[in-house]
């Protein structure tokens, strides 16, 4: 009978750990990257908005950068926190709706909708890369 010498075990252990960390730090790093696309998404939307209804001015370049700053900051802290950015990020997505709805009214759910997909897309995968950098987190613990 063949007995395991405790020093490959605790090999095997050290390369788990090592493969989990690897794992946090991509789903880290997807997470982050996911809110960036948004932040992105909404700059040049917002950009391409302005430059149809021809109203480039200070004010409204302003409040274009507004939401784009706003996810580029949770981008920023998804690298500690992946699971509470991206859930923020949902939470300010949602307000942007609900904002969009009561200026605009029914016409907000049709306009901008591809726009929308695209955010939403990016929104359930970096919730999935969250979940999946949590789950590496807690094994590695």
């Amino acid at each position: 009978m063949e007995t395991q010498n405790p020093d490959v075990v605790s090999e095997v252990y050290a390369n788990y750990r090592e493969t989990q960390a690897e794992i946090l730090k991509f789903e880290i790093k997807k997470v982050r990257n996911s809110i960036f696309w948004i932040s992105g998404v909404f700059l040049i939307s917002s950009f391409l908005g302005l430059a149809v209804a021809n109203t480039f001015t200070a004010q409204t370049i302003l409040y274009s950068l507004a939401l784009p700053l706003l996810f580029t900051g949770l981008g920023f802290l998804s690298t500690k926190q992946p699971l509470l950015a991206i859930l923020l990020a949902a939470l300010v997505f949602i307000g942007y709706i609900i904002l969009e709805f009561t200026v605009i009214g029914g016409r907000a759910a049709v306009s901008g909708w591809i726009v929308k997909a695209a955010i939403v897309y990016f929104l359930i995968a970096g919730f999935q890369s969250s979940r999946e950098a949590e789950r590496a987190r807690k094994e590695m613990a």
